[in-house]
């Protein structure tokens, strides 16, 4: 039987059978691999066990009995119904094994600094992320998508969690669709058209109200984003942003956070947000302030970015982030106070990003 032991972490990895015959046997295996190592924490990895049964149960259960936060990962979808069924589910850590995708002839539709967008068929994208590899924060994502969806924000649908290489992604079901940076430069006479749709989606974010405790509160985000700066700023810009965040309005309305044109799918038509992770609560000012970052303060910093990233001239970028911010004061009337505000809170924030900090966050 082979084990790994890693930062003392110990992984014992079971293969075929774990039945009435089988258990015997290697149980005294688990049990003499578990009393020659030192570790904190026990891992058992079945993606090579093709079936269990209740005498492979008691096994488990034993183990649990010694060390109660026992894992078990990459059970086969059978294997996992056992545990599901006889309740191990409810009571320790059972992971499902994740299917597994190829990528590597897939048609790449959208492309960004933490993830790659596949078209695997007709009927079905994956979103492969490129830095991270914690299962749980996508599964918040998830969670957090899901909230979004339910309080009718426009978003994919998504339905499983897979392996693409050595990487994580999600399955996402679209049918014919492109990214909104896709949709705009290869449709330029449908530009405005688009730009509308876009800012429309922002408005709908915006002004839908969620009350999950669960979803994060923007506003406290940044108070602890300005402190982790705040060795790096000149004291008059550190209590002019503490000042302004102070005297925001709290809202519970959704900030996606990350809002810019790579992070939205057009199906049919219809704009759909597929990546989640930054969604928050929160004013809506913290939404333009986070679509300013890519659109404008990244060429201030680092010129070239535009055309890098987007495809587009730093120009260009500066002019659609224009419209759409001018487009959606309009539409809110907001008024010349808040704008003004909104413009102060956004350029101390360009401030910072020229500062070289926010490598520090």
């Amino acid at each position: 039987m082979r084990y790994s032991l890693e930062n003392k972490v110990l992984t014992i990895y079971l293969q075929g059978e774990l039945n009435s015959y089988s258990a015997e046997p290697m149980g005294e295996e688990i049990d003499k691999i578990v009393a020659s190592n030192e570790f904190d924490h026990l891992i058992l990895d079945l993606e090579s066990l093709r079936y269990i049964s209740s005498a492979g149960l008691r096994i488990i259960l034993k183990l649990r009995q010694t060390y109660p936060d026992i894992e078990v990962i990459n059970a086969s979808l059978e294997v996992y119904d056992v545990f599901q069924m006889t309740g191990f589910t409810s009571m320790m850590s059972v992971k499902k094994a994740l299917r597994k995708v190829d990528v590597s002839k897939a048609e790449v539709i959208g492309d960004g600094f933490f993830s790659t967008v596949y078209r695997l068929d007709k009927d079905t994208i994956v979103k492969v992320f490129e830095r991270t590899s914690d299962e749980e924060q996508i599964e918040r994502e998830l969670r957090l998508a899901k909230e979004a969806f339910v309080l009718g924000v426009p978003t994919a649908i998504s339905y499983d969690i897979v392996k693409a290489g050595d990487k994580l992604g999600v399955c996402f079901e679209m049918l014919d669709c492109m990214s909104l940076k896709t949709a705009i430069l290869t449709n330029k006479g449908r530009c405005k058209e688009y730009l509308d749709k876009y800012v429309a989606l922002l408005k709908k974010i915006n002004t839908t109200e969620c009350f999950n405790p669960l979803i994060p509160d923007i506003k406290k985000y940044y108070f602890e984003k300005l402190e982790k700066i705040k060795p790096y700023l000149e004291d008059k810009y550190y209590q002019k942003l503490k000042t302004l965040l102070t005297n925001l309005e709290d809202r519970k309305t959704f900030v996606h956070g990350d809002c810019h044109f790579k992070n939205i799918m057009v199906q049919n038509d219809e704009l759909l947000l597929i990546d989640m992770d930054t969604l928050s609560v929160g004013h809506p000012i913290f939404e333009l302030a986070a679509i300013y970052a890519p659109y404008c303060a990244f060429n201030e910093d680092d010129p070239g970015n535009s055309e890098r990233f987007f495809g587009i001239s730093s120009e260009d970028a500066k002019k659609l982030y224009e419209t759409v911010m001018n487009t959606l004061i309009m539409m809110t009337k907001s008024s010349k106070i808040r704008l003004k505000s909104l413009l102060i809170f956004i350029w101390c924030g360009g401030i910072a990003r020229m500062s070289q900090i926010t490598t520090n966050v």
